[in-house]
């Protein structure tokens, strides 16, 4: 028998922090442009170009709360960005960034998954799979959707599972994953 988890992560959260940083890599980066620009038409291009970046910003600050409104943000921003990169660095300049946001991208989608074998505990995270065998482990138990693994050496794995456990599947877990640990207890070293 084995048992799936999808588990609430916080690829989220870093996603936005990382769209915001590159935000004001751009911000900056188009006033110094500008400000060493000695072409008035290139100085004036880049101060339209950060017109336009505060108009996208409050227009996200009113729509925030809408489900895609930071998608649309981001979108818009990165081909603000791209093009910005091109006009004013070059194609190499371009590549790179679009390389780093489609990575971004990819690691943005990823999501954490737990699995539970006879083998063990599986932690599948963005670039690495982490195996704990049952004999590692003190405790595993699903309550209210919430994830708590608790191993030997003292540390804790806690996290919200994405999808809504059923009560009946919650007791059939804890049953299994402590039929698990009953099973591959590991006798104590006898002192001499």
């Amino acid at each position: 028998m084995e048992y799936n988890f999808t588990l609430k992560d916080n690829n989220q959260k870093t996603f936005r922090l990382f769209v915001w940083f590159l935000f004001f890599l751009h911000v900056v980066a188009a006033a110094v442009f500008a400000l060493n620009a000695d072409d008035a038409d290139l100085r004036l291009s880049i101060y339209i170009l950060l017109g336009f970046y505060v108009l996208i910003v409050t227009g996200y600050y009113f729509s925030r709360k809408r489900s895609k409104a930071f998608d649309t943000f981001s979108l818009i921003m990165a081909l603000l960005y791209a093009n910005f990169w091109l006009k004013h660095v070059g194609f190499f300049a371009l590549m790179i960034f679009v390389l780093v946001y489609l990575f971004v991208m990819i690691v943005q989608g990823k999501k954490t998954t737990v699995a539970f074998s006879e083998q063990g505990v599986h932690v599948t995270r963005i670039f690495k799979t982490i195996i704990y065998s049952w004999v590692q482990t003190d405790n595993v138990i699903v309550k209210d959707n919430l994830l708590t693994i608790d191993l030997k050496s003292n540390k804790i794995i806690q996290a919200e599972i994405v999808e809504n456990i059923a009560k009946e599947e919650e007791i059939n877990f804890n049953r299994y994953s402590a039929d698990q640990l009953k099973n591959n207890i590991q006798q104590p070293v006898s002192q001499l």
